[in-house]
C-alpha cells in the first residue's frame, strides 16, 4: 500500500479476517485515515458486516431485569411519581381550602359590617341619603371579585413555584 494506490478488495478481506500483522494493520489504518475514497470503501464494507447477537442475549436481559436491585429501582420510580402526585394534590387541595376559608371570612365580615341591612334592623340614622348607600349585593360582588383575584394570584404563584422547582430538577 502506498499513497498513490487505493486499498484492494483482497487487503480489505485480509483486514476483515484479521490475517494482517501489526505493521500491515498500521499501514492499512493510516491509509484509511488519509484517503477519502478508501475510508468510504472501508465504511461501506464495515456496514455490510452483520454482527450476530449472542444466542442467549434475550435470556440474559430477562434474567437481569428480574434481579432484585432492578425491580427495586422500578418500584422506587413508580412510588416516587405517585408521591409527587400526592404532594401536588395536597398543595392544590390546601390552596383550595384556604381560598374558600378566605372567601367565607370575607363574606362574613362584609355581611356583619353591613348589619343595618338585615331585615328587621332598626335604622338609627334616618338622615342618611339612600342614593349614597351602596347596595349589599354590590359590596358582596366587589369583595368576591377581589377575593377571586387574590385566589387567582395565589394559585398562579403556586403554579409558578412548581414550574420553577420542576425546571430545577430537570437541570
Amino acid at each position: 500500500m502506498n499513497e498513490m494506490t487505493h486499498i484492494s478488495n483482497s487487503e480489505f478481506n485480509t483486514f476483515q479476517n484479521d490475517i494482517m500483522n501489526q505493521k500491515e494493520k498500521e499501514a492499512f489504518l493510516e491509509h484509511i485515515c488519509s484517503c477519502d475514497f478508501c475510508s468510504d470503501q472501508f465504511a461501506a464494507m464495515m456496514s455490510e458486516v452483520v454482527i450476530e447477537a449472542p444466542k442467549d442475549m434475550k435470556a440474559n436481559i430477562l434474567r437481569a431485569s428480574k434481579r432484585p436491585e432492578v425491580q427495586l429501582a422500578i418500584k422506587y420510580k413508580e412510588t416516587s411519581k405517585r408521591m409527587q402526585l400526592f404532594i401536588y394534590s395536597l398543595k392544590v387541595g390546601t390552596a383550595t381550602v384556604v381560598a374558600l376559608l378566605l372567601l367565607l371570612l370575607t363574606m362574613n365580615s362584609t355581611f356583619f359590617s353591613n348589619s343595618s341591612n338585615f331585615p328587621g334592623t332598626v335604622k338609627t340614622d334616618i338622615s342618611e341619603n339612600q342614593e349614597d348607600k351602596v347596595p349589599l349585593t354590590t359590596q358582596i360582588r366587589d369583595n368576591m371579585d377581589a377575593i377571586s383575584n387574590n385566589i387567582l394570584n395565589f394559585s398562579n404563584n403556586i403554579i409558578n413555584m412548581e414550574v420553577m422547582n420542576n425546571d430545577k430538577k430537570k437541570e
